[in-house]
């Protein structure tokens, strides 16, 4: 079938300059962002729209971050801020490995000293941004400052006859006390009605068959008084996880 003489093509839509679409959330993590060469100069850098996006989760939740909330804040618009980034998920991988800061200094003393150090450290940056725990899970990318504190981890772990996967395997048990408890803690922290809920249970469970090792400790007085704290408590487990490596580490044979 010929077109008419008249008949003209579609233009093509030109391409848009400047957006993130594309882009692999690795290659954001790990490669610099490229100075502008030519053209207008961006209205903000993509490290400022991170900042932004930490500060907001800190002060108002994870579950007020949205791009229009956050192109607000930026006195931007949301599409602007796809100049920088490619979606929403690679903001999130941004946020975490920007929030988690640099690994510090290993800590002096054996590995049980090197290894609770790292832990505290780890603790510390989820107390100081506490939505962290609520990626645990759906990072899609890691970047270069969570592998540093996985290097340095590790190195804690570096004198111990064990193997390379049983290092990982054994720095990943911490990790995931740390994180359990640190969901339990701020948890309990940030919502009063979880912390009284939770009390009533045990209430309700000392009078309840279907709960018998519960209700069995209630009558017995074992939870009056709260004979250990939630600080006591995530000391009290991470010790019992490293008595475990090093009753396994002894057993090992050479």
């Amino acid at each position: 079938m010929t077109r008419p003489r008249n008949h003209k093509r579609p233009k093509k839509r030109p391409k848009r300059r400047g957006r993130a679409e594309g882009v692999k959330t690795f290659d954001l993590l790990w490669t610099p962002p490229s100075p502008v060469k030519r053209g207008p100069r961006p209205s903000m850098t993509r490290e400022a729209l991170v900042d932004a996006a930490i500060q907001l989760a800190d002060r108002e939740g994870l579950g007020s971050l949205t791009m229009q909330r956050l192109a607000a804040v930026l006195d931007s618009k949301a599409m602007t801020l796809y100049r920088y980034i490619p979606n929403k998920d690679a903001l999130l991988d941004l946020m975490w490995d920007s929030a988690m800061g640099p690994a510090p200094a290993g800590a002096s003393g054996d590995w049980r000293a090197k290894v609770s150090a790292w832990a505290a450290a780890n603790f510390q940056r989820m107390e100081q941004h506490p939505w962290l725990i609520e990626l645990v899970g759906s990072a899609k990318s890691v970047g270069p400052r969570w592998t540093a504190w996985l290097d340095l981890g590790l190195t804690a772990l570096s004198d111990l006859p064990l193997t390379a996967a049983e290092k990982f395997a054994a720095l990943t048990l911490v990790d995931g006390h740390l994180r359990s408890t640190a969901r339990l803690r701020f948890g309990v922290k940030a919502s009063p009605e979880w912390a009284a809920d939770f009390g009533r249970m045990l209430q309700l469970s000392a009078t309840d068959a279907s709960f018998p090792t519960i209700g069995r400790m209630m009558r017995g007085g074992d939870f009056a008084g709260g004979e250990m704290s939630l600080d006591q408590m995530i000391d009290f487990g991470l010790e019992r996880i490293l008595d475990g490596i090093a009753v396994y580490c002894e057993r090992k044979p050479l």
